[in-house]
């Protein structure tokens, strides 16, 4: 081989290899926060939980299972206290803004939303905040959690149709439909389980709200 053809080689080879480097670099970010979100979906039963609450068909006995676990009481509702970490139910704009991401128009708006849904019950509906993407996130999320046993309840025995209509998960239609419920079958039978099998909620709504009902 000439020289002249040689060095043509060897200058278009280190050009593709070049090309190959550059691709492969850009790659690598993509890749590694595709690991990240798997990572934290694996790792966290609640992630888990809430996808399949609340994006996925259950089976009759996931049905059954998820609407007795919405609507218990009791220490085994609620996370217990996990240090360094900030719990998103108690915290306040302070410690908010020391989040990843979170400057004070986000805090705000957090605390603005915890305060109308009447707590959270999973770190994944912060997605629900206005402006809220899920990058965003998994950037802060390994440091919070939830402790349920704060969420604000309402009793399904007592409450009134415009406390029902206000919260975001329900609204006048529904709120209407409940309380017509509990009127016919009386108050001990308006339950979360009993609605859903009187087709007044569907699974996946009884997942969101039981949250919030007792």
């Amino acid at each position: 081989m000439k020289w002249g053809n040689r060095h043509h080689y060897i200058i278009h080879a280190s050009g593709i290899a070049a090309v190959l480097v550059l691709f492969s670099l850009r790659m690598i970010p993509g890749r590694l926060s595709l690991f990240r979100y798997r990572e934290i979906r694996q790792s966290s039963g609640l992630f888990l939980e809430y996808c399949n609450t609340f994006l996925s068909p259950l089976s009759n006995k996931k049905q059954e299972d998820t609407i007795k676990n919405k609507t218990r009481s009791g220490p085994d509702s609620y996370l217990p206290f996990v240090p360094m970490k900030i719990e998103l139910n108690t915290a306040d704009s302070a410690e908010l803004v020391k989040l990843y991401g979170i400057g004070p128009y986000y805090a705000a708006k957090i605390l603005e939303y915890r305060e109308k849904l009447g707590g959270f019950s999973v770190p994944e509906q912060l997605l629900e905040v206005y402006g809220m993407d899920k990058e965003r996130l998994l950037g802060f999320y390994d440091n919070v959690f939830v402790d349920t046993s704060f969420i604000k309840k309402m009793d399904l025995k007592t409450v009134t149709e415009d406390q029902l209509a206000s919260h975001i998960y329900i609204g006048r239609y529904l709120a209407r439909c409940i309380i017509r419920y509990r009127e016919a079958a009386g108050q001990d039978s308006c339950t979360v389980a009993n609605l859903v099998r009187d087709k007044i909620l569907t699974v996946e709504q009884a997942g969101k709200i039981g949250w919030y009902l007792k």
